[in-house]
């Protein structure tokens, strides 16, 4: 059975920055799902199997692996006028 995808946020060392893209294109080789590079902000976003995450963790210029936080509003009693 494949591992559930997480939706992730990759947070690249201040030294790293320069060379995002690069680093983008390594953690994608590693089996992450890349749909965003912010580069201005140090951030970049995807998904990747969660079995993954622990190997994204160990490539050089990555400070951290978090799963992306996501909200929910629960649904109205009331219905539309």
């Amino acid at each position: 059975m494949p591992s559930k995808s997480k939706s992730i946020i990759v947070t690249v060392a201040d030294d790293a920055l320069e060379n995002i893209h690069e680093l983008a294109n390594k953690l994608a080789a590693r089996g992450m799902r890349i749909d965003r590079v912010l580069p201005i902000t140090g951030v970049i976003s995807g998904s990747c199997p969660s079995g993954k995450v622990g190997e994204l963790e160990n490539i050089d210029g990555v400070t951290s692996v978090e799963e992306e936080a996501s909200a929910e509003l629960p649904p109205t009693d009331q219905s539309p006028q």
